[in-house]
């Protein structure tokens, strides 16, 4: 009579084809274009230079701190790359942002039941959001009309507010600066792949 299979006899088929499938997927992601990169959004020129204007960005929504504060954050986010100079004397392209939307959601408040002072009596999830038009553009080095690259980025954040008012006014502006600089990354990112 065969002895009774073992927990550690069972689970070595089990780990072994684990281990040969993360192995098979290593070699199948290296020979593809993909890469595991600490950053999401990076900026690459590929070996390039590039004189970029950046104008302060066009708002169409009732925020007005939005244009300047997605300029400066993709100005920031811009200036450490190598070979991109910032130059709004004689730009060789330009980099025009429209905010074309915000969106800040309300939701219902929900009783909480509680004794502890710390916890509010109530609370309410919303939602903010961000739709940003960029458009970068840049003379034809062959002649003919410019190259023009456009993208639509979209971002929102889920955030808690309590019934204190000033608290409501300061979670909405954090929750639309975390998605401004989520958008300004992105647009580092996107849009100059490929120009």
């Amino acid at each position: 009579m065969p002895p009774a299979p073992t927990t550690l006899n069972r689970a070595a088929p089990a780990g072994l084809l684990r281990l040969i499938g993360t192995c098979l997927v290593a070699v199948l992601l290296s020979g593809c274009g993909y890469s595991l990169n600490s950053s999401p959004y990076r900026l690459d020129l590929r070996g390039r230079t590039l004189r970029l204007a950046v104008p302060v960005a066009e708002n169409h929504s009732r925020f007005g701190r939005l244009g300047p504060a997605l300029t400066k954050a993709v100005i920031e986010r811009l200036s450490g790359t190598e070979g991109l100079y910032l130059d709004t004397t004689d730009p060789e392209a330009t980099l025009k942002l429209t905010i074309t939307s915000v969106a800040v959601g309300s939701g219902s408040w929900e009783p909480v039941e509680t004794t502890s002072r710390d916890i509010p009596e109530a609370s309410s999830s919303r939602t903010a959001g961000i739709s940003v038009m960029a458009t970068l553009t840049r003379p034809n080095p062959e002649g003919g009309p410019p190259l023009v690259k456009t993208n639509k980025f979209y971002n929102y954040r889920t955030y808690l507010v309590s019934r204190d008012q000033g608290q409501v006014e300061l979670q909405e502006a954090e929750a639309l600066d975390w998605v401004i600089s989520d958008i300004s990354q992105k647009v580092g990112a996107i849009m100059f792949n490929e120009f």
